[in-house]
C-alpha cells in the first residue's frame, strides 16, 4: 500500500507548484505556468484542475490540440468539471467540430447554472459563436440542395410539356397551363424554405429592453417586467434602486429568474439559430 506520509508529502509538493504556476499565470507567464502544472501533475495526476489550468494557458497560447487533450483528460477524472467542459467545446469548435463543441459548451452552461458561476455568461457567448457557425454552414448547404432539387423538379416538368407537346388542341393546351402552374407553385415552395434561413432582427419578446440583446439568464421584476441579469444588476449598483423602465423602488433582493421566459427565449433559438448572432 502507499506510505500515507509519502503521498502527503508529494500532494503538499504539487499544491505549492500549483500555487507558483498561479502566480505565473496571473503575470501572463503562459509557458512558465504551463511548466509548473506539468510537474505538479507528476505529483498528483489524477487531480483534474491541474489539467484544467494547463489547459487555460494553453488556451492562451493557442494551441488547441493541448487544451483538448487536457481537457479530456480533466473530463475523465471528473464529467462534470465545468471548465473542463467549457475548454474542450472551445477547442472543438476551433477546430472545426461543432456539433462536438455544442455539446460540451451546453453542458458547461448547465453546470454554471447550477453551481451559479459568473462564467456562465462567456459560456454563453462561446456557445452562441458555435450555434451561429453551425446554423451557416447548414443553411448554406440547405440552400445548395433547395437549388438542385428545384432545378432538377423545373426540368422534369419541362421534359413532361415537351412529350405532350406532340398533342393538339384542347389537351396542349391543358398540359402548358398545369405545367404553368406546376412551375409557380415550385417557386413558392423554394421560397417559403428560404424564408425559413432569412437573418431578422431577433423577436422583441426575447430580447431585453436594456442591452437590446437576446435573453441569456432573464429575471422578473416586482412590476412583472424582464431584464438580462448582469444588466439589471449594474443598473441596481449604479443608477439606483428602482426598475428601470417604472421607476418603483426595488433591490435586488426583490428579483427572481424568469425561467419561463428563459425556456422559451431557447426555444426560439432552436427554431431561428440565425438569431444566436445577436449574442456572439
Amino acid at each position: 500500500m502507499p506510505d500515507p506520509e509519502e503521498i502527503r508529502r508529494a500532494h503538499s509538493a504539487a499544491e505549492k507548484l500549483k500555487a507558483e504556476g498561479n502566480v505565473a499565470f496571473q503575470k501572463q507567464k503562459w509557458g512558465a505556468a504551463v511548466d509548473r502544472y506539468t510537474e505538479a501533475l507528476l505529483l498528483a495526476p489524477e487531480w483534474p484542475v491541474l489539467l484544467v489550468n494547463r489547459a487555460m494557458c494553453q488556451k492562451h497560447r493557442g494551441r488547441w490540440d493541448e487544451v483538448e487533450s487536457d481537457s479530456r483528460r480533466a473530463l475523465e477524472l471528473e464529467s462534470r468539471n465545468m471548465k473542463g467542459n467549457y475548454l474542450l467545446g472551445q477547442a472543438l469548435r476551433e477546430r472545426s467540430d461543432l456539433t462536438g463543441g455544442i455539446k460540451h459548451l451546453t453542458k458547461a452552461l448547465e453546470l454554471a447554472r447550477e453551481q451559479g458561476h459568473n462564467i456562465k455568461d462567456q459560456i454563453w457567448r462561446e456557445l452562441a459563436k458555435a450555434r451561429y457557425s453551425k446554423w451557416q454552414i447548414d443553411s448554406t448547404a440547405r440552400k445548395v440542395e433547395q437549388e438542385c432539387l428545384v432545378e432538377r423538379l423545373r426540368q422534369l416538368l419541362q421534359k413532361d410539356l415537351q412529350q405532350s407537346n406532340a398533342q393538339r388542341g384542347e389537351e396542349q393546351l391543358g398540359a402548358q397551363a398545369q405545367c404553368d402552374h406546376d412551375l409557380a407553385a415550385l417557386q413558392r415552395m423554394a421560397e417559403r424554405a428560404s424564408a425559413l434561413d432569412r437573418e431578422l432582427e431577433p423577436d422583441n419578446a426575447f430580447t431585453c429592453r436594456l442591452t437590446m440583446e437576446v435573453f441569456r439568464e432573464p429575471v422578473i421584476t416586482p412590476s412583472g417586467l424582464s431584464y438580462e441579469q448582469s444588466a439589471l444588476q449594474e443598473h441596481l449598483s449604479k443608477v439606483g434602486n428602482f426598475d428601470p423602465v417604472t421607476r418603483k423602488h426595488m433591490t435586488s433582493r426583490d428579483v427572481t429568474p424568469n425561467l419561463q421566459l428563459r425556456a422559451a427565449t431557447e426555444h426560439y433559438l432552436d427554431e431561428h439559430p440565425w438569431a444566436w448572432a445577436d449574442v456572439c
